[in-house]
């Protein structure tokens, strides 16, 4: 089981089939396996000639879960991805980032532009550049309420008590969970959007109640993508092939869907 040391936590990764390498970022309270793996993205990306690196971000899976929030928040866990690459001697990557996973790969995009040839965000919206009202710092600070009950939170809507659900069902450390939840995921501004230059491809759901809809999130960037999928929720494009199949021919540079 492959291991790498950034900031002093091991971080777990897995390297899948061989072509152009593309790192996949999944959301929070879950893994690799649980977002991406049981779903089929792997031999949908590699039947597309693409090489899957998946990683457990620190406080997930396989990855350690250190208990203060100062290990956490987006330039920390971007700096893992960065990590990764560096480890496996990969000099330009593609990204797919789902929810937690595409705040991240957005401020990849921004900061360090020359490692990323094409980036796919998914159920995620257009709080990453500031609308409100799924930004981040409204998003992700209930996780903490949340995850401190000991029981299913009946009284919750169901959007919010799946993450419960999912702790237990990966086998979460809860405490590490909350630390991540506490922590700093500031929005991009729509200057800093606009100079994003890699070629984008921003997927939404219909209805997504966590993280809503891209549009202008897509519009913003300086080569986006837009894509809704219509009746899909937040957690159910994971397991749509629809999204895979626009995921992986956008990535291998095959026409998925029309620049806006």
């Amino acid at each position: 089981m492959p291991y790498l040391v950034s900031d002093g936590l091991r971080l777990h990764y897995e390297v899948h089939g061989s072509g152009e390498p593309v790192v996949l970022l999944h959301g929070a309270t879950v893994s690799f396996e649980h977002n991406f793996a049981i779903y089929g993205w792997i031999e949908r990306l590699n039947s597309a000639g693409l090489q899957v690196i998946g990683l457990d971000f620190r406080g997930h899976g396989k990855s350690d879960k250190p208990h203060d929030a100062d290990f956490y928040g987006t330039a920390n866990l971007a700096s893992d991805v960065l990590a990764v690459a560096q480890h496996l001697n990969i000099n330009r990557v593609s990204l797919i980032g789902y929810s937690l996973g595409a705040a991240v790969a957005l401020h990849l995009l921004q900061a360090s532009p020359q490692r990323f040839t094409r980036a796919a965000l998914v159920a995620t919206g257009d709080g990453l550049i500031g609308f409100p009202p799924h930004t981040f710092d409204r998003v992700i600070p209930p996780l903490a309420l949340l995850l401190a009950r000991t029981e299913y939170p009946t009284d919750l809507p169901p959007h919010l008590a799946a993450y419960w659900n999912f702790v237990a069902i990966t086998g979460g450390d809860p405490q590490a969970l909350i630390a991540l939840s506490r922590a700093s995921y500031p929005p991009l501004s729509a200057e800093q959007a606009s100079a994003i230059d890699t070629p984008t491809l921003v997927v939404s759901g219909e209805n997504d109640p966590v993280l809503g809809r891209g549009p202008r999130l897509a519009a913003a960037l300086g080569r986006g993508s837009y894509l809704e999928v219509a009746g899909a929720d937040h957690f159910s494009l994971a397991a749509d092939a629809s999204v895979q199949i626009a995921v992986s021919s956008f990535l291998s540079s095959k026409p998925a869907v029309p620049r806006l």
